[in-house]
């Protein structure tokens, strides 16, 4: 069974259960002026068909406008009757025995209450016969959901950002001063992009040097297809027999394959191409053939 209890500060109108009446002995906190009471003061029992206070007015009101009563007085007439009812209280006084040892005396019954309803926090009840209250909180709910998605979506960004700082201020060069700064606050550095997909290399050549013996050059071009600077590679040269079995190899690092006053940390700038030349000394071995490629 439900019942429909009201807030005796502002009126508000509460669909209660038997739960909300066992919980803390009734006592409530109304939800719309915040008012602590004792809900089992102000109780209407209804059907459980019952799903709000404002059904059960709107079922109330109905049932008032379809059973009219003819015999309904005004109020006045209505509360004229009540009191002409009442007895005067100067014509009590007439019956009272003077002889009664009970007059003049006074009798106090005491009341104790034990319980204190200070000593548990009220349940919190909303108004159920509103829904302008319930359309607050769920504009307030989706404003703080709408938020917190945007809050996330940043956090999301900036995290992409970090990662991809190189490869961005690679491909933007316009926003690489502003990830240079941010970098200098986070102690984070931009390194150069090293996409080895976008590098060839190309018209490679290898002859026996004509002023030393036992000393190969070789001969190649490094080309940079991106549009953007990269890191330079290392060039790995492998050299084999007549069967085509390594008997060599070598990895040769930028710093010697570049001239001497080549900045490392400026990189390849996009579309440029490099000419490489290396004399590698080969001792006694028989070489036949070389393999070349590129790693960092």
């Amino acid at each position: 069974m439900n019942y429909i209890t009201s807030c005796p500060a502002c009126e508000t109108q509460f669909l209660l259960t038997k739960e909300h009446l066992k919980a803390y002995r009734g006592k409530v906190q109304c939800g719309n002026c915040e008012h602590i009471f004792n809900a089992k003061n102000r109780l209407t029992e209804v059907s459980d068909d019952i799903r709000s206070a404002s059904e059960y007015n709107v079922i109330l009101t109905t049932n008032q406008q379809a059973t009219p009563n003819s015999d309904d007085k005004p109020i006045n007439e209505m509360l004229n009757g009540v009191l002409d009812s009442v007895p005067n209280l100067q014509d009590l006084t007439t019956n009272i025995d003077a002889n009664d040892p009970f007059i003049g005396q006074q009798t106090y019954i005491e009341i104790e209450d034990n319980y204190s309803y200070e000593d548990e926090a009220p349940i919190v009840i909303d108004d159920l016969a509103s829904d302008t209250k319930f359309e607050k909180k769920k504009t307030k709910l989706n404003i703080w959901l709408i938020l917190l998605s945007l809050l996330l979506i940043i956090l999301a960004t900036l995290q992409a950002i970090y990662f991809f700082r190189s490869k961005i201020a690679a491909e933007y060069p316009q926003f690489k001063p502003y990830l240079v700064q941010a970098c200098a606050a986070l102690q984070c550095s931009i390194a150069l992009p090293a996409n080895l997909a976008l590098f060839t290399i190309d018209d490679s050549d290898m002859q026996e040097s004509e002023h030393y013996q036992n000393v190969i050059n070789f001969s190649s071009a490094l080309i940079n297809n991106a549009n953007f600077t990269q890191a330079y590679p290392n060039i790995e040269l492998t050299l084999t027999d007549t069967d085509d079995q390594p008997v060599l190899r070598r990895q040769i690092k930028p710093n010697e394959y570049l001239a001497a006053n080549t900045n490392l940390d400026a990189g390849m700038a996009g579309k440029a191409e490099l000419r490489v030349k290396l004399s590698i000394s080969v001792a006694d071995i028989s070489v036949a053939g070389y393999r070349v490629q590129l790693t960092y």
